[in-house]
């Protein structure tokens, strides 16, 4: 998978790929999250989607089901 990394000034940082834009920034422009919090929700994402597949697999509901992830 290509992705497109650019500077779209300040402390932004996105990364392009696929049709979609992940932007990122830092602290005091904030205008999206920090790269390592992108970073740790993709983690826990993908953790979720192996939790998804599991329960559905097997029928079980994922009505209330959550991960807390603390870094």
């Amino acid at each position: 998978m290509e992705m497109i990394i650019d500077f779209p000034g300040g402390s932004r940082v996105d990364a392009h790929f696929g049709g979609f834009m992940v932007p990122t920034d830092q602290p005091p422009g904030a205008s999206a999250p920090t790269p390592f919090a992108t970073f740790l929700s993709s983690i826990g994402t993908c953790a979720g989607i192996y939790v998804l597949g599991f329960c559905r697999q097997r029928g079980i509901p994922t009505d209330g089901i959550r991960i807390l992830q603390d870094a």
